[in-house]
């Protein structure tokens, strides 16, 4: 809770009027105590007349030095011997002014005549005052210029530790997204290997040469080595055009089309601009086996799969849409398909390489079915390609 001193005191305080004026009238009230316990009250004891006039001679004092603080501050930024001379020149003015004024206002109060031997001694006690004054005036001045320079100082490097805390959290997101990508491309490389797809692939190479449907098999082994061989030419590619991605993907689904005949039908609708958009490579498989386990795999009858995709104001939106069961979405707990490792592993690597710039989601597609709805902003951070990535070592890092 905030008090009266903090609310009102302390910000006048920090204000350089104010504490101009704090030290003004501190100041001379001092040099008023100093010369009546020093002077008036062993010189003159009892009387009141010297007694107001070292008052009085503070407040003239006072009027006379405020000029000062025009001058002083006007000759700041000049050379400086132009400044030192302004100075003195500033002092020896306020100092003649000071002295006569003390003078007559000396005698006009107590009656007595001063000495014209002592107007050297009145006058040198004037120069000592006023450059005491300029004095104070310029170590203030500067100690208020040292903070202004440390408070700089101190932003700078709090600026500096802000932006290398920055970049150190770009580093921790790359190196995540780096490592979400090799996680991809290793499930990517164990689906090829996997004995389950193998066995699959070849179990249907089986029985196309035990039908005598020599060519078919043949056409089947060939689509496999194909597959084989253009996703491990893709392995290296962090990212590349949409197009290339339908390249991979198409092999893959030929294969998949051999192992489930008619049940499969797929569909894409492209525009040209989304085929030359960039995404991250072996994004849209993961989408296409969720829905051959899900979708295909679950339903005996024809399942068709399509996607439609077209750039807008600088976004790709991409639609993939299946005729599949789809998902229960009026449960209250998530469905086994949409938490699937595939989908999650998609949404994590769009989230570490495009941050808040891209969006994915799930809903029902009509009549029956899922709709997966996935779009990314053009121009955004992406990864480094691999031959970056190596040179860095950030590879060795991750794996």
């Amino acid at each position: 809770m905030q008090t009266a001193f903090d609310r009102y005191i302390q910000p006048r305080l920090a204000s350089p009027g104010h504490q101009y004026w704090l030290f003004q009238i501190a100041g001379w009230s001092a040099m008023t105590m100093l010369s009546y316990f020093s002077l008036t009250l062993w010189y003159n004891p009892g009387q009141w007349e010297p007694a107001f006039h070292t008052i009085l001679q503070s407040i003239l004092g006072l009027i006379v030095s405020h000029p000062l603080r025009w001058i002083a501050s006007a000759a700041w930024e000049k050379p400086m011997i132009n400044r030192i001379l302004i100075n003195v020149g500033a002092i020896i003015g306020a100092s003649l002014a000071w002295t006569f004024l003390r003078l007559v206002t000396f005698q006009w109060l107590t009656g007595e005549i001063v000495n014209p031997k002592d107007y050297g001694g009145w006058l040198f006690a004037s120069v000592i005052v006023f450059g005491s004054w300029i004095f104070c005036y310029h170590a203030l001045k500067y100690y208020r210029q040292l903070m202004e320079q440390r408070e700089l100082a101190i932003a700078a490097h709090r600026d500096v530790l802000e932006a290398k805390n920055l970049a150190q959290e770009e580093s921790v997101k790359r190196l995540t997204a780096e490592s979400l990508y090799r996680e991809a491309r290793l499930r990517m490389l164990k689906y090829q290997i996997n004995p389950h797809f193998l066995f699959n692939a070849l179990n249907s190479v089986t029985l196309l040469v035990r039908k005598g449907e020599a060519d078919n098999a043949t056409q089947m082994l060939s689509r496999i080595a194909d597959f084989l061989r253009v996703s491990l030419e893709h392995n290296d590619e962090l990212e590349h055009t949409l197009e290339e991605e339908i390249e991979v993907l198409d092999l893959y689904l030929s294969i998949e089309k051999l192992r489930f005949g008619d049940r499969l039908q797929t569909e894409f609708s492209l525009t040209p601009e989304a085929e030359r958009f960039i995404v991250p490579s072996f994004l849209l498989q993961p989408l296409f086996e969720n829905a051959m386990k899900y979708a295909v795999g679950r339903s005996l009858k024809p399942t068709r799969i399509t996607m439609e995709g077209h750039v807008e104001n600088g976004w790709l939106e991409l639609c993939i849409a299946d005729t599949g069961p789809g998902i229960d979405f009026g449960k209250t707990g998530e469905d086994e398909r949409s938490t699937g490792i595939g989908l999650r592993n998609v949404e994590q690597r769009l989230k570490s390489s495009y941050r808040d710039n891209f969006r994915f989601s799930l809903e029902p597609n009509e009549p029956h079915g899922l709709k997966i709805n996935l779009a990314i902003r053009d121009g955004q951070p992406r990864l480094p390609d691999a031959e970056k990535v190596a040179q860095t070592g950030n590879e060795d890092a991750v794996v």
